[in-house]
C-alpha cells in the first residue's frame, strides 16, 4: 500500500515536471528574457510555495511523502535566491528553514547549482534543533510557474534520502 502511494506521488511529480519542461520548452525564446528581467537586481519578485513532495529511497519505511507546508523565495540576482519556509518533514514533524540557492549554471529556463541551508525539526538530527545542510538545485521556470529539484542525501539513520519535488508560484 504504502509503495503505491509513494509511486503516485513519484508519478504526479513526475507528469508536472514534464509539462513544465514542455511548457519551458514551447516558449523557449521568450521565456528566458522574462525571466532574466524579473531576476536583474533591484526588481523585486517573489515566489511561494505548498510545501514539496518526496520519493525516499527506502520505499519500506513508511515515511511521509507529501511534506505540505508553506514557502517563499526571491531571487536576489540571476544567480542567488534567497529562500524560507516550513514544512511536515518525513518524520510527520514540522521542519522549519532558511537558506540560499546558487545556480550559476542556466540554459533557457533552466537553472542548476546548489543550496545551502538551516533546518530543524528533524528528530534524529541534532535532537530536532537546527543543522545546515548542501544539496544539488535544479530549478525550471516559467513566468509565473516552476519547479525546484533536488536529491536529499541519505544521513545514517538521521536523515531519510529522497528526490524532492517544489511547486513554486510567482505572485510578484
Amino acid at each position: 500500500m504504502r509503495n503505491s502511494r509513494a509511486m503516485q506521488t513519484a508519478c504526479s511529480a513526475a507528469t508536472a515536471l514534464l509539462l513544465l519542461l514542455g511548457f519551458s520548452i514551447c516558449d523557449a525564446d521568450e521565456l528566458p528574457a522574462k525571466y532574466q528581467e524579473s531576476a536583474k537586481p533591484g526588481r523585486f519578485n517573489l515566489w511561494i510555495n505548498p510545501g514539496l513532495v518526496s520519493y525516499h529511497f527506502d520505499h519500506s519505511a513508511g515515511y511521509r511523502g507529501k511534506n505540505w507546508g508553506f514557502g517563499a523565495q526571491s531571487d536576489l540576482s540571476e544567480q542567488l535566491t534567497v529562500q524560507a519556509g516550513n514544512f511536515i518533514n518525513s518524520d510527520r514533524v514540522r521542519s522549519n528553514y532558511a537558506g540560499l540557492a546558487w545556480q550559476p549554471l542556466s540554459w533557457h529556463s533552466i537553472r542548476i547549482g546548489v543550496a545551502a541551508a538551516a533546518f530543524d525539526g528533524y528528530p534524529a538530527m541534532r535532537d530536532g534543533n537546527w543543522f545546515f545542510a548542501a544539496m544539488p538545485w535544479i530549478s525550471l521556470r516559467g513566468e509565473r510557474l516552476g519547479v525546484n529539484l533536488t536529491v536529499i542525501p541519505s544521513y545514517g539513520s538521521r536523515l531519510h534520502g529522497a528526490v524532492s519535488a517544489q511547486m513554486i508560484f510567482r505572485v510578484w
